[in-house]
């Protein structure tokens, strides 16, 4: 006896059920597109402005640090001309 394969019958009504679920799916998410795109430019606003707060606030801690290193490299280089006087 020849054993027979599993076969499965696809109707058109099961394809034609599983084409309008997903037609609903994508009204869906066509409708929600223009919500979630707004977020996306709002979210990168966002991030963009604290960029560049953060920026400008790293500028100022560098500023600081180079205005603390001149004081030092003056202090070092006056050193042996404050110590020669305080030998007198």
């Amino acid at each position: 006896m020849s054993e027979q394969e599993p076969s499965m019958r696809v109707t058109l009504r099961d394809v034609y059920t599983i084409v309008m679920d997903l037609k609903s799916q994508l009204e869906k998410l066509n409708q929600n597109l223009p919500t979630t795109a707004q977020k996306l430019e709002d979210h990168e606003k966002e991030t963009k402005e604290q960029f560049e707060d953060f920026e400008n606030r790293l500028r100022a801690v560098e500023r600081r640090v180079w205005q603390i290193f001149g004081v030092a490299g003056f202090v070092a280089a006056a050193m042996p001309i404050i110590v020669r006087f305080l030998d007198v």
